[in-house]
Parts: structure tokens; sequence; C-alpha cells
């Protein structure tokens, strides 16, 4: 009897759960960002919108250069506007990736790399999905590529390596 109890409650407790959702995060977004990073050191390459209270917000760019003869990593800055903060929020929030929060997949697997997108807003909210493996959720790979669409006019620009 004791085990059917549990059953039971146990079945109730997993019925509940599905039926609540995860809620769109409140406030402004000050940070955007997604990643690719390469294991065994391959290196990084990531872009971030950064949008802090009180300080002129920013796209930045950063390319590991994946190659033998040790050319340095690209990072490059771009002044953005508020629209363009507040139209990535907008485009954030239509495609619900808040509901990706705690995402996570680290499949034991030879090779690949390491995905991650990530972003805050200033009501202190944090959604964060980050995998590594074969059978990763579509949605995770379209929120990936929907970000990563987003900041391909500064990727572009940002196709020259700094000097040393």
């Amino acid at each position: 009897m004791k085990k059917l109890l549990y059953l039971v409650l146990v079945m109730a407790l997993g019925l509940f759960g599905c039926g609540t959702s995860a809620q769109p995060p409140l406030g402004k977004l000050i940070y955007c960002s997604y990643s690719c990073t390469g294991v065994a050191g391959l290196g990084k390459d990531f872009c971030e919108l950064v949008a802090d209270p009180g300080e002129e917000p920013k796209v930045v760019v950063a390319l590991h250069l994946d190659n033998r003869f040790g050319d340095p990593e690209i990072r490059k800055e771009f002044p953005v506007t508020a629209e363009v903060v507040d139209s990535l929020q907008t485009l954030l929030s239509g495609a619900e990736v808040y509901k990706l929060n705690g995402y996570n997949v680290d499949e034991e697997m030879t090779g690949g790399h390491i995905y991650r997108i990530y972003q805050e807003y200033d009501s202190g909210e944090k959604i964060n999905a980050r995998w590594y493996g074969h059978n990763i959720q579509p949605e995770a790979w379209s929120a990936y590529a929907m970000i990563e669409r987003f900041f391909e006019p500064w990727r572009a620009q940002a196709d020259t390596p700094v000097q040393p």
C-alpha cells in the first residue's frame, strides 16, 4: 500500500510539474551572449551584447583563430543603440528562449564543441543553457542560430586580427 501511495504521489507531482512553465524574465536585458568552445583547448568564439545600466551599450566579438601559426585572437567592440538592445530583448522574448534556462547536456564523446547561450536582466534573472553532444533539443539549436544571426553584422565586421 505504501508503494502504491508513493507512486500516486510521484505521478501527481510529475503532472503538476508538467503543468507549470517557465515565465519570461522581468526587467530589461543587460547582457546576452552565445559561445562555441572547442574541446581540448581549441579556443572560444563568442559574441555578446553588454548593456549595463548607466553605460553605453556595446557588442563585443571575440574569435579564436584555430590554426597552427598562432595568429592572435580577434576581439572588437562596437557601440550600439538602446534600440538594438530592445530589438534583441523582443527577439529573445518572442522566441521564448527563457524556456531553455537550465538546459544542460554533457554527453561522453570525443571531439566536438560546447555551445552556450546566456542572458542577464536588470531584475537579477539569468538564462543559461549549455550543451555538448549529439542529441540536442531542436529548440536549443534554433535559439542558438537565432542569436548567432542577430550578431552576424558585427561578427562580419570583425574579420581582421588584432595587431600585436
